[in-house]
């Protein structure tokens, strides 16, 4: 966690930029498949099984 500050205010103080905020659905919209496997393994960690179904297009 420290680090990840270092790292963070190293590059924003040597690019002279502000900090930005990715926010929090940043890592789900750039691997989707991923994130949905992240929350299955969860779910399942704690005993539920799950199934998620697709969205019709509308």
């Amino acid at each position: 966690m420290q680090r990840t500050i270092l790292t963070a205010v190293w590059h924003m103080l040597s690019a002279d930029v502000d900090y930005h905020d990715l926010g929090a659905d940043y890592f789900a919209n750039i691997n989707p498949d991923r994130a949905m496997r992240r929350i299955v393994c969860q779910a399942n960690a704690i005993g539920y099984t799950v199934r998620f179904d697709p969205l019709p297009a509308a």
